[in-house]
């Protein structure tokens, strides 16, 4: 599932910023994170979403509405 990784504080030595990166916000993906009955239920929503692509809009899908 995706979550939301705010400003960790920058522990690559390669990225600066002046900040400590206050604000940044990032999605990152971890096909672990959550229980297994959200992750079904994700994975239904998903399945649902790619069936009907071309009959739903996209600010409709389900996936969107449950983060």
């Amino acid at each position: 599932m995706w979550r939301l990784k705010v400003a960790d504080g920058g522990s690559d030595p390669y990225i600066y910023s002046t900040n400590n990166f206050v604000g940044r916000q990032i999605w990152e993906f971890d096909p672990h994170y959550g229980t297994p009955e959200e992750r079904a239920e994700v994975e239904t929503a998903r399945e649902n979403f790619w069936r009907n692509r071309y009959k739903v809009k996209p600010s409709s899908d389900i996936l969107w509405r449950m983060q």
